[in-house]
């Protein structure tokens, strides 16, 4: 069915190059079919529709906060493969999922997804920049920060940037907070 409609929006942009609602109706559904199963390159699809998205409607946050939400997505499922790997090689060896990653294994990880990693970030704070109180990016803004802290060499610089990330989450919660009340009072 994902098929189908893609050929449907398809259909739509060979009329309408610029239509932007076949252009996110595309990225969603490649989104949606890329995690079941999951296939990364469903997932780099669906974002050149958010980047497509952008060259047209640069002032809209919805689509830097998807390409956030995809390089969230693939870097997490990178760190689980990457975390799983190293505990199989060393199964007398505890490593927690918020534990620093062990040198070598960080620096793969870095190599392989330190510039997912820093385009998300950096998408994401474009996406709050366009709406302050944008609650869900902040939300993944949170998590990518998390995943830039498991490339930190330093206890320090990893400490700084998971104290950064929970900040996030407070205010995050304050304003999904505020927006809960926000229709009791009219």
């Amino acid at each position: 069915m994902g098929e189908a409609a893609i050929k449907e929006f398809q259909d739509v942009l060979s009329v309408d190059p610029n239509n932007i609602s076949a252009i996110d109706g595309i990225g969603s559904i490649l989104f949606n079919m890329a995690g079941t199963p999951y296939t990364r390159a469903k997932f780099e699809e669906s974002k050149t529709y958010h980047m497509k998205h952008i060259a047209l409607k640069p002032e809209d946050p919805e689509p830097y906060y998807w390409i956030g939400v995809i390089d969230w997505t693939l870097t997490y499922r990178s760190n689980l493969e990457m975390r799983g790997k190293w505990r199989l090689a060393n199964v007398n060896k505890v490593l927690k999922d918020d534990d620093p990653m062990p040198p070598p294994v960080r620096d793969d990880y870095t190599k392989e997804n330190g510039q997912l990693i820093d385009e998300g970030i950096d998408k994401l704070h474009k996406a709050l920049e366009l709406r302050p109180d944008y609650d869900d990016a902040m939300a993944y803004l949170n998590l990518l920060l998390r995943r830039k802290a498991d490339e930190a060499a330093t206890p320090e610089e990893r400490a700084s940037l998971l104290k950064q990330a929970d900040e996030l989450v407070d205010k995050a919660k304050e304003i999904k907070q505020r927006k809960m009340e926000a229709p009791a009072k009219s």
